[in-house]
């Protein structure tokens, strides 16, 4: 029989099937859009230009924007002045080596990049010199026949940079690296911007030849080619680098060519790199990273000091100053920042032990550049005069030691001369506050009067606290004490462009308390106890425990002083004062048990203080502890030792240095110490003990002893007067 067909279960399965079928649909066209969907911008973001400029100087900077017409193109970039400080001395090739590896590092002799079949200075081709040298050929367009040496020499070195690090994240990350242009002359070949994106095995991908095209006119005879470099960077992505030789062999010529053709092809060579940029910008609508880079600054810009130099950076974000967490000041990064930088720019994260960070970029949209000339500008005077400044100041100091020395041993000295020789001494111990409140006035006054300004400022206070004989020693570390404290509060705006302060050329600090001041700043609190009678020993446990905790704090907080060898010869002077002061009975035991307990204590203070803020190379130092990596320790000394042995050697610092423990030594063969006050002796044993400490734990140890031993010094000098003057009346 026939059954009839019910309409409602006919439209219930007819709608069930429409929204079964529906939803395959919808994820057949979801897969569809996943496999075969690319984002517009998504080609950009895996492209990034960087033209290597060798030569290319803040100066040349300055020309371009008096001069360029095309302004517009400059003011829509970012602009930082980057330290290019390198392991060995300056050079284009360890600067080259520092970047791509992000730390610094330094060159072999005899590097070069070559074209596979390429002919070499060893009359044979660039494979077969790989073959003879390594017993194997790069299967790569460019080969590098001596990268095993450079990998070698540098495993080797201070900093232990892994040489291919940034090429070897990138092809991990598929992306891919080209490197175009070079930088030769006539006498040589000069192929170094494969450095930058070499992986560890020595494998780049490149083109050199075509790059380059013959140009009669030009310095060397050849110049790049930019419709060449065009047409390849339109089949390619990546990050391709471009290593601009054009200046460089401007510059290498510079003694022999006429002074007015020079300005006039230095103009037009100028005009071109920028016309250049400019078409790189076009191409891609202001899509495309393009970053310029100067690895190196030309031999006259490097003669006049001038050591910084120019990254300028176009991208999404127009205008703007550049800066990072490595330097914590602006418009100002460092060579160890561009390597975390690209990675950064591919989404990639930048390994543990790259000490760099990414270049972070401030005031976006703001064009004018001036602001960062200026800057540039002063710290090139500050570290031009830096050395006959500190020369004239450390021999001034040392002709005061050993002048009050010999005054010292007569019993009897002339009133007259006693009060001049003490106000003297306090003038000295207040020297450092004119160079820290001064460092401001510097670049207005300039430097024949800034140091004017020092002479008299530090007369004139130490004429002035002399009239307060019992407690001047006190009044002078006090306020030794109040305005470290405050620039460290602030974040050192003043320390950081002072003579005693650190030089962002130099690199060795760019945040932080540095190690001259760091010497000052302890013996400043020392100094500071004198003025109080520490009799109840209750009260004087309190007073040392709460000045010392201030200083510990402002010494190795990760926002403040940031220096862990200040902060730990703090703490063990204090520690030491502490004891002295609770009479302890030692036993050899018993201080090896105390020793070890208060190192201990001290060393998880200063990882507490690591724990807020921005990581600091102290808070990575823990971190590659912690992880196990105990030979980052050992590396560590090494270079503390090697970097004390050379200061030793050859810094103005040794003067005093030497000076000072001479006279710590004279003192103790005839016991002055123990002749003293007792609140005095033990403020000056603990200033010894506090500078001793400083000299093994610093990198810079000599330095930080140095200052610290003066002040003992001049503190013991001052009251041994006062002796003096008490058996006189």
């Amino acid at each position: 029989m026939y059954k009839p067909v019910n309409n409602v279960d006919m439209s219930e399965n007819y709608t069930k099937r429409l929204v079964a079928m529906s939803q395959k649909v919808g994820l057949l066209i979801l897969i569809i859009c996943l496999f075969i969907h690319i984002p517009v911008s998504a080609e950009n973001e895996q492209t990034l230009i960087i033209v290597v400029a060798p030569d290319l100087s803040f100066e040349d900077v300055k020309r371009i924007l008096e001069t360029e017409e095309n302004n517009e193109l400059w003011k829509e970039a970012a602009i930082g002045a980057l330290n290019i400080k390198p392991d060995g001395p300056y050079s284009y090739l360890n600067s080259m080596v520092s970047i791509g590896s992000g730390k610094r590092a330094v060159g072999v002799q005899d590097w070069n990049s070559y074209e596979g079949n390429e002919q070499t200075e060893f009359n044979v081709t660039a494979r077969d010199l790989e073959i003879q040298l390594t017993g194997q050929a790069s299967s790569s367009s460019l080969s590098h026949p001596h990268f095993h040496r450079l990998v070698s020499k540098n495993d080797k070195s201070s900093y232990q940079p892994r040489v291919g690090i940034l090429g070897d994240k990138l092809k991990e990350a598929g992306i891919d690296r080209f490197v175009l242009g070079h930088s030769d002359t006539i006498t040589e070949k000069i192929r170094y911007g494969s450095l930058l994106v070499i992986d560890s095995e020595g494998v780049v991908e490149g083109d050199y030849k075509q790059s380059v095209k013959k140009s009669p006119a030009s310095p060397a005879g050849k110049e790049m080619d930019e419709a060449y470099l065009l047409s390849e960077l339109q089949v390619r992505n990546g990050l391709i680098v471009i290593e601009w030789g054009d200046l460089h062999r401007l510059y290498e010529h510079r003694s022999l060519m006429k002074d007015s053709h020079f300005n006039q092809e230095r103009d037009y060579q100028l005009t071109r790199l920028g016309a250049f940029i400019q078409q790189l910008r076009q191409k891609e609508q202001g899509g495309q990273a393009v970053w310029l880079l100067s690895p190196m600054m030309n031999d006259e810009a490097y003669d006049q000091k001038q050591q910084l130099a120019p990254l300028l950076i176009w991208g999404k974000e127009n205008g703007g100053f550049l800066t990072s967490n490595t330097t914590n000041q602006h418009y100002l990064i460092s060579n160890l920042d561009i390597a975390p930088s690209i990675l950064a720019h591919f989404g990639l994260n930048d390994p543990r032990d790259l000490p760099g960070h990414s270049i972070q970029r401030m005031n976006v949209g703001e064009g004018d550049k001036q602001k960062v000339l200026n800057h540039v500008d002063e710290l090139t005077l500050i570290y031009q005069s830096r050395a006959s400044v500190l020369s004239a100041y450390i021999t001034t100091l040392v002709i005061l030691l050993v002048v009050a020395g010999v005054l010292s041993f007569f019993r009897k000295p002339q009133i007259m001369g006693q009060n001049v020789l003490k106000m003297i001494i306090l003038s000295a111990l207040l020297s450092p506050i004119p160079f820290l409140i001064g460092s401001k006035l510097l670049i207005h006054i300039g430097i024949t009067v800034f140091v004017f300004f020092v002479v008299i400022f530090s007369l004139g206070c130490g004429y002035i606290i002399s009239r307060f004989k019992r407690n001047a020693i006190a009044i002078v570390g006090g306020m030794l004490f109040v305005l470290i404290s405050l620039d460290l509060l602030l974040g050192t705006p003043f320390m950081q462009r002072s003579y005693l302060g650190y030089d962002p050329i130099i690199g060795a600090r760019y945040y932080g308390i540095g190690n001259e001041y760091a010497g000052i700043y302890i013996i400043s609190g020392l100094a500071l106890l004198s003025g109080f009678q520490l009799v109840n020993k209750k009260m004087s446990v309190m007073m040392v425990v709460a000045l010392g905790a201030i200083q510990l704090i402002l010494l190795g907080h990760s926002e403040l002083g940031t220096n862990a060898g200040a902060t730990l010869a703090a703490g063990i002077a204090y520690f030491f004062l502490l004891f002295r002061l609770l009479q302890f009975k030692w036993t050899l035991l018993r201080a090896i048990l105390i020793g070890a307990a208060s190192l201990l204590l001290l060393f998880s203070f200063l990882f507490v203080l690591q724990l807020t803020g921005n990581q600091t190379h102290i808070g990575a130092g823990f971190n590659r502890l912690f992880a196990g990596d105990l030979s980052y320790l050992l590396h560590t000394i090494e270079r503390k030792v090697s970097m004390n042995w050379k200061i030793f050697r050859h810094s103005n610092w040794t003067q005093l240095f030497v000076t000072s423990y001479l006279v710590v030594m004279v003192m103790l063969i005839r016991k002055t110490l123990q002749k003293s006050h007792q609140l005095h002796a033990l403020i000056l044993q603990t200033g010894i003990c506090a500078s001793v400490a400083l000299l093994v734990l610093n990198d810079s140890g000599v330095v930080a002893a140095a200052t610290s031993m003066f002040c003992v010094v001049c503190m013991h000098y001052y009251w041994l007067l006062e002796q003096k003057e008490k058996r006189g009346a």
